[in-house]
């Protein structure tokens, strides 16, 4: 059992002592008002934060001071977050009042002195007695309880030691024969006057117009309040400059934070420069003691771990305020800049029919194995309570760590989650598909090292400053451009790396031009440069692949959406698909392009087709005089007419419609038929056979639509349509479907919308911390706190 906190056993202590002191008579009005106890920085948590959108959340969150109570097995931190409860104040005999009749008063209210016409008799010997009112008069401490026919001392009852006399304070008394000289004996007794006592004080400290105990506590003097009001403000400042650092991504302390450093961490700066502005802080703060300033590490870390304890707690209430809420667990491992393997979790689900993606936890782990990543997930989640069968789907990279089918996250996960669906993000798997087209083509696989090899030269001090200079020169209205370097991991880095070649040719090509007059391994590759960029194949890629990414960046920041669901990811699939059949049947593409083409080399005059490099015309071997090619080896193709670049632009286009069709194949869960059946019926299918397909995925979430609600569900949005609204999402349909009306569509549809197609707000929890280079929050990162920016 944790301990119980200092200040409850100060309480304790005081009350102990004012009972066992002398003059009680003297002092019975008045109450007790000890100095404040000594509590720790770290004691000192603060119930008020920001949420994801930067809003002050303190109302909804505020406690307010009313008494003090401690729950065994809670920690310092929670208790003090607690609120405070003024009958939890230890001069009340617990034990006194768990086996009191239930008819009796409490602290607050009038003893209870029912005056009956007849009270209960009771034979004494060969005599009848009973209870009579009149004895009310004479003690006025008296209570009588009808349930058992006996007499209790109130104050006795309510606030006597445990180790007094029970007639009156427990068991009650009944013996009418001598019922006088008992409460004669008993009024005067010192364990009454004791109690007494402790009611009067009692009820001092409750008076309206004197305030709550902790109030009157800490009041003693008179300047308390003056002195709460002056802290509470000071820790608003301190508190906003926290969440400012937090939600601009920076970090909160310096190198070395002292007076002689011009720069002391942005926290600490923060706060000169308001001081600087507003003489009233700067006057506040010299007013507090030294050792009450706030200004500490633990604070800032104590008010970090506040803020996101409370968004954690928003995000449960979402996820319980109404019944039934499904939710679907993303999830991805990362290293940051200094090398420390992160895991980020994240939620996803509806609320008031809003899709949200909420990050719960960030943690470093030094054990990035499958079952290490599966049980710091379980920790993240089990504290917000949630019904493992609500749990719809589980939104992973295909990382084998993590989408493995035997020892993989989703398959340990899958233990608990009985009825959640591994989805690999699609961004991820589009990624995929377009970073194959640089591995299975030479020719592309070139091209791209050629823009890499272009940003490595172009870094150089010397020629960096020359190529600025060639910009200004040459587009003096234009902001010079900074050529960018491809990643394998993020293919649209590779379509910003093409279109920035692509605007500087004639730029590059000046450049290159005068270090290839130079000297040294500069000229070299400088040379080597040129001889790649002054080909039409190089000019036809730059163009081509430019084409290529026009179309396939529509999928990809589509697919990154938080609010992308099952039709919306087949939809820009499915787009992609059409789009590159339609360049790669129509004629009319590849002459447009060949068209931009020329026109660049004539700008720049370039006239070669491929580089030139001695060729040797290779005889085929006999054996193969009769077969037919059906696939390259991936070897680079020499190109001497139109007709070669046409061919390798079919080879490109082919090569990721093969790709797409293998990595987004049919729908093996039904789906996004399911989803169909719901947003844009067929007219052609039955009610039966529509009512087998939605049942086909509803088996997955144990949800069993009926043709009765079906039928009358499509008649329901059929006249919605005839009225004009329309439904492009599952989103729209959701909102015209009442829980009510239609119990099972309606929670088929929120299983359908919760369910993962991205993981890419994992993804954005890693950028936030790589963008803070020198991580400030390091320590509330390995507690398991995040703070939502």
């Amino acid at each position: 059992m944790a301990q119980q906190p200092s200040i409850y056993k100060y309480l304790k202590k005081i009350t102990k002592e004012r009972s066992e002191s002398s003059s009680l008579c003297d002092r019975s009005s008045q109450g007790f008002a000890p100095p404040p106890p000594k509590v720790s920085k770290k004691a000192a948590s603060v119930g008020s934060s920001h949420d994801v959108d930067y809003v002050d959340i303190a109302q909804e969150d505020s406690t307010e001071e009313q008494g003090f109570q401690f729950r065994p097995g809670e920690s310092h931190q929670e208790w003090m977050s607690t609120p405070i409860l003024p009958s939890a104040i230890p001069t009340t005999s617990t034990t006194a009042a768990s086996s009191a009749p239930t008819d009796l008063s409490a602290a607050s209210e009038p003893a209870t002195q029912p005056k009956l016409k007849q009270y209960p008799v009771t034979v004494f010997g060969h005599k009848t007695r009973s209870f009579s009112s009149h004895w009310y008069e004479r003690y006025a401490f008296l209570e009588y309880s009808i349930s058992k026919d006996a007499v209790f001392c109130k104050m006795c009852r309510l606030f006597g030691e445990k180790g007094g006399e029970d007639k009156f304070r427990r068991h009650g008394y009944r013996d009418w024969k001598h019922i006088n000289t008992a409460c004669y004996k008993h009024e005067n007794s010192r364990a009454h006057l004791m109690a007494v006592e402790k009611y009067n004080n009692y009820r001092e400290c409750h008076k309206s117009d004197r305030g709550t105990v902790l109030h009157q506590l800490f009041n003693a003097d008179g300047r308390q309040d003056e002195i709460i009001e002056r802290n509470r403000d000071h820790i608003k400042v301190i508190l906003d400059i926290v969440l400012t650092c937090a939600k601009q991504e920076i970090p909160l302390r310096g190198y070395r934070e002292n007076d002689e450093r011009k720069n002391a961490g942005n926290f600490l700066e923060l706060f000169k420069l308001i001081c600087k502005h507003n003489p009233d802080i700067q006057k506040r703060l010299d007013d507090i003691p030294s050792n009450a300033k706030m200004l500490s590490h633990d604070i800032q870390n104590e008010l970090l771990n506040a803020a996101s304890t409370l968004l954690l707690r928003r995000i449960k209430k979402e996820l319980h305020e109404s019944e039934g809420t499904f939710y679907a667990i993303l999830a991805d491992e990362c290293k940051d800049t200094s090398k420390k393997e992160l895991v980020a979790v994240c939620l996803r689900y509806v609320y008031k029919g809003v899709v949200k993606e909420r990050a719960i936890g960030l943690l470093d782990t030094d054990d990035m194995t499958a079952e290490g990543i599966a049980k710091m997930i379980l920790e993240v989640v089990t504290p917000l309570e949630l019904d493992p069968n609500l749990c719809v789907g589980f939104g992973f990279d295909g990382a084998s760590v993590m989408a493995g089918q035997k020892g993989g996250v989703q398959a340990i996960l899958k233990s608990t989650f009985q009825k959640a669906i591994y989805v690999h993000c699609h961004s991820h798997r589009l990624n995929l598909v377009l970073a194959s087209v640089a591995r299975t083509s030479a020719d592309a696989s070139t091209f791209f090292d050629t823009v890499n090899s272009l940003h490595t030269f172009m870094c150089g001090s010397q020629r960096h400053a020359r190529f600025l200079d060639a910009q200004k020169t040459m587009y003096p209205d234009r902001r010079a451009l900074e050529l960018e370097r491809g990643c394998d991991t993020r293919w649209s880095s590779r379509s910003s790396a093409v279109s920035k070649v692509l605007i500087l040719y004639d730029v590059i090509i000046e450049v290159l031009s005068e270090y290839a007059e130079g000297g040294g391994q500069c000229q070299i590759d400088a040379q080597s440069l040129l001889q790649q960029m002054r080909t039409k194949k190089f000019i036809f890629f730059l163009v081509l692949f430019k084409e290529l990414f026009n179309k396939s960046d529509f999928a990809t920041k589509g697919l990154q959406s938080t609010s992308v669901s099952v039709t919306d990811a087949v939809d820009l699939i499915e787009n992609l698909k059409q789009s590159l059949t339609d360049m790669r049947s129509s004629n009319d593409e590849f002459l447009k392009m060949l068209a931009m083409t020329n026109q660049i080399m004539a700008d720049n005059s370039v006239d070669s087709f491929d580089i030139s490099l001695p060729y040797r015309s290779r005889k085929l071997p006999s054996r193969f005089e009769q077969s037919t090619v059906t696939t390259s080896l991936g070897k680079s193709t020499r190109v001497r007419s139109d007709e070669d670049l046409q061919a390798l632009l079919n080879i490109l286009i082919d090569c990721q419609l093969n790709e797409l069709g293998a990595r987004f194949h049919t729908d093996s869960y039904g789906l996004m038929n399911s989803a169909a059946t719901l947003l844009s019926p067929a007219c052609d299918r039955s009610l039966t056979e529509m009512t087998n397909s939605l049942n086909v995925a509803g088996k997955l979430f144990h949800i069993n639509v009926t043709e009765s609600e079906l039928s009358v569900f499509l008649q329901h949005t059929k006249r919605k349509k005839e009225r004009g609204e329309t439904f492009k999402t599952l989103i729209d349909v959701l909102d015209v479907c009442s829980e009510e009306v239609f119990p099972h569509i309606h929670c088929f549809l929120k299983a359908l919308i919760t369910l993962p197609m991205t993981s890419c707000t994992v993804e954005r929890v890693f950028s936030s911390v790589n963008l803070t280079p020198k991580l400030a929050l390091s320590a509330n990162i390995r507690e398991g706190s995040y703070i939502n920016s």
